[in-house]
């Protein structure tokens, strides 16, 4: 798997692809992505991400001076305060060697009140959390843990060698840090981990730490677990009422606490239906895409058949929060 390095020689923006650079929702949450990268092969990753993925050709890690440099220019577009950075990856955030380099000049531009960052935790170093720890403002680690069970961790890992004791030694160890919030993040797959994540709510109230139990969720290009149940959010929210009687905790997380507020968007450069030049910079993540620059924004360009180097004319066909793909003409 050929992995691209985008810095700022590259002329890819970091703003119109959904993988790498940043996201922005219209809120005051701005997702920073510095790689695709991940090291496991989670069977239900709803990003098909890791070593054995069949929908992904190409892996991205982006120039950590270069992203900040972006970041700033948004930081700055949305009124320059209350910002949260969230480092997050449609991988794993701890594969980019420079992570850490990343979250201390995040949280040295003006503006940034809070960091938050996912991660699956097997790369995740003590001496990096008493670094994270050190950083000057709050952090929120969202720690990926789906069972407590040594083998059924390992089948939902994807990995033989992921050792959830470990992982718990971790959490425990970023919950005893002061400037640091513990969040565990489990996938319940409804017939599968029903009872691990009965032990990761215990594992919760063992540590006071927050827990956000996430939906099973299965999309176009996501991995699917046969055993899994796809089931209905009112279904879902049943189940979680449910544990919170079982284990005498709160599970269904007040919005309030995150401190989530409406913002000024970046601005879009290009509207649905428009018809632009993209020059093709790289390989899409997708296989049958290309990279395509226009307007200053990065385009996701399908069936494109274009060399690196080229020019393609193509037709916007979505825009959603500033993240554009593209039909080749």
């Amino acid at each position: 798997m050929e992995t691209i390095k985008i810095t700022r020689e590259s002329g890819i923006p970091l703003m119109g692809a959904i993988q790498f650079g940043i996201i922005d929702r219209g809120t005051n949450l701005l997702q920073i992505r510095a790689t695709t990268i991940c090291n496991l092969n989670c069977p239900f990753c709803s990003t098909d991400a890791g070593p054995n993925s069949k929908t992904h050709k190409t892996t991205y890690s982006v120039d950590i001076d270069y992203l900040i440099d972006w970041v700033k220019e948004v930081v700055k577009y949305k009124g320059g305060k209350n910002i949260e950075a969230n480092l997050d990856s449609v991988g794993e955030p701890f594969v980019h060697k420079d992570f850490i380099e990343l979250a201390k000049k995040v949280a040295d531009i003006e503006g940034i009140y809070k960091i938050s960052m996912q991660s699956n935790g097997t790369l995740v170093k003590k001496e990096q959390i008493d670094e994270l720890d050190s950083i000057g403002i709050p952090i929120r680690i969202n720690l990926s843990i789906h069972s407590t069970d040594k083998e059924e961790a390992k089948e939902l890992a994807g990995n033989e060698n992921y050792e959830i004791t470990q992982i718990v030694e971790l959490a425990k160890y970023i919950n005893s840090k002061k400037n640091i919030e513990l969040l565990l993040a489990p996938v319940w797959l409804p017939g599968l981990n029903d009872k691990g994540i009965g032990n990761i709510v215990e594992l919760a109230k063992e540590l006071k730490c927050l827990i956000g139990i996430q939906k099973y969720e299965i999309y176009k290009y996501s991995r699917k677990m046969k055993k899994a149940k796809n089931i209905t959010f009112w279904k879902f929210y049943k189940k979680l009422e449910e544990w919170e009687k079982e284990h005498n905790t709160q599970l269904k997380l007040d919005p309030k606490i995150f401190k989530f507020e409406k913002m000024t968007r970046f601005p879009k450069t290009m509207d649905v239906n428009q018809k632009v030049y993209a020059e093709i910079k790289a390989p899409g993540w997708i296989k049958g895409q290309m990279i395509g620059v226009a307007n200053q924004r990065c385009v996701t360009i399908n069936k494109c058949n274009k060399p690196i180097g080229s020019t393609a004319k193509v037709k916007i066909v979505q825009n959603k929060n500033n993240i554009y793909l593209a039909n080749q003409l």
